[in-house]
């Protein structure tokens, strides 16, 4: 891997959910809230963030020290994000499986919480996360540094839909350097879980 995208430590994740279980983003700023109480994710919490008036992008934010988790509606497609702000040890992929497993194991709780909700809670069909580098000096726009990303993520891919076949795809936005890992069919979450702890 090219020397910049190894150095990369600020990045984040997104792990779609399936639109029609998404729901109203507000009612999401109460369990944030409670998470914070009960220490319900990992990382040090410390505040939530209302953006349900902004249109296309995070809509609750849960800030971490480490980290910043967020309910996140941006290109129209609802998921829960999770964007690293801390440096971590380790390799490339060792990094990407700590926030993977972070990530995961937060949309598990969102599942769970949100289950009791009118009309049922969020799903994660668990087949598909997306990765964005938030560092241009690390990892910039380059046919290299791409191809460096390209290669981890095919290989953290594997490891997380356990060798089916996977798909990689550049972000449908150009002004960010990331791509999108898919498989077919949906994985349940404790599975992926299983595979990056």
């Amino acid at each position: 891997m090219a020397y910049h995208a190894a150095a990369l430590q600020r990045f984040s994740l997104k792990i779609f959910a399936e639109p029609a279980s998404a729901g109203v983003p507000s009612t999401i700023i109460p369990v944030f809230h409670r998470w914070i109480q009960e220490g319900a994710v990992p990382g040090l919490l410390i505040d939530v963030a209302d953006y349900t008036h902004l249109v296309d992008g995070p809509s609750v934010l849960l800030i971490a020290h480490e980290a910043n988790y967020a309910l996140d509606e941006t290109g129209g497609r609802p998921g829960l994000s999770y964007t690293r702000k801390q440096p971590l040890e380790g390799t490339f992929g060792e990094r990407l499986a700590v926030a993977a497993a972070a990530l995961i194991a937060a949309a598990r709780r969102l599942e769970h919480d949100t289950s009791r909700m009118t009309g049922g809670g969020i799903v994660f069909p668990g087949n598909e996360i997306a990765f964005a580098a938030n560092d241009r000096l690390a990892a910039p726009r380059t046919a290299d540094t791409e191809t460096a990303l390209r290669d981890a993520l095919v290989a953290f891919g594997g490891r997380l839909f356990g060798g089916s076949n996977v798909e990689v795809q550049p972000l449908d936005d150009p002004a960010r350097l990331g791509l999108t890992v898919k498989t077919v069919g949906a994985v349940p979450l404790a599975t992926l879980l299983s595979r990056v702890e």
